[in-house]
């Protein structure tokens, strides 16, 4: 018999990601209680802020998503 575990859900600390300036699209995702996938079309739709790392990542601006 095959069991699957259901995927672990990272656990973040609110405040420490509150502190920081620019927050990884998975770090915004937790804090928003969404996928990453939707905050990635929210950056596509101009509804949040980003700015791109030298190798094309993109980084949320925390300010927008306050």
């Amino acid at each position: 018999m095959i069991t699957t575990k259901a995927p672990v859900r990272p656990s973040f600390d609110r405040a420490a990601l509150l502190k920081k300036e620019r927050l990884r699209i998975d770090e915004a995702a937790w804090l928003l209680g969404c996928h990453a996938d939707t905050i990635r079309r929210y950056l596509d739709k101009n509804k949040l802020t980003s700015k791109r790392l030298p190798g094309g990542e993109r980084r949320v601006l925390t300010e927008s998503i306050r």
